[in-house]
């Protein structure tokens, strides 16, 4: 698996259109930045606007998007295999795809495995943390989503809790990060944290978390 870092305008946009006013975890919590877009301009539905709106930003914030992504890819890269090496343990699959992480400045990170990317922070130099937490939803889909029957809401609550893991496997590679999750899933995670505590066996974790929702 490879990852690499970088910024693309139109996907920039994309981001922010589709997931500033809000998300499938936190539907109607509108982003900060999705704020300033709406005051500068009501014409949302105009790309051209929008393409505005973010060039600004991105100039009176001072976001060097070329000098901030060779950063995040160095960062990455100094983790990048100890990472895969621990999450291939875990999950017991590999994932051989390149994965495209793009900077964004939206302040919200959706993830596409179908179509092979993610979405980083365009304002911080280090996003191994928030790579890590969009990989392990990869990892669970390779793992458990292609075959899972659960309903959406189902699957989704379970995926979301998995990223508890991090907190306890990878915690030395997160630069002082903690995944906190979705307060909606707090439970859940507890759950997952001791059950991975008591069998160190993925498969069990799923089964706990899945019987549970049933």
């Amino acid at each position: 698996m490879k990852i690499i870092f970088a910024y693309d305008e139109d996907k920039d946009i994309e981001c922010l259109l589709k997931k500033g006013p809000g998300s499938h975890n936190q539907p109607g919590n509108r982003m900060k930045t999705y704020e300033e877009l709406l005051a500068f301009t009501s014409e949302v539905g105009n790309v051209d606007k929008v393409r505005e709106f973010v060039k600004k930003y991105i100039f009176e914030n001072s976001v060097d998007v070329r000098g901030l992504r060779g950063e995040l890819q160095r960062n990455w890269d100094l983790i990048a295999e100890e990472f895969e090496q621990r999450a291939e343990r875990i999950f017991g699959i590999r994932i051989a795809d390149q994965i495209t992480a793009y900077m964004t400045i939206t302040g919200r990170y959706p993830y596409y495995i179908e179509d092979k990317y993610f979405y980083v922070s365009a304002q911080k130099t280090n996003a191994n943390a928030t790579a890590m937490h969009e990989l392990l939803h990869f990892y669970t889909w390779f793992k458990f989503g292609q075959s899972e029957q659960a309903d959406p809401q189902k699957y989704n609550d379970v995926k979301e809790s998995l990223t508890a893991l991090l907190n306890i496997e990878f915690s030395d590679l997160m630069n002082g990060a903690v995944d906190n999750g979705y307060l909606q899933h707090a439970h859940l995670r507890e759950m997952a944290v001791d059950e991975w505590k008591r069998s160190k066996d993925i498969n069990k974790v799923w089964d706990a978390l899945r019987s549970s929702l049933n």
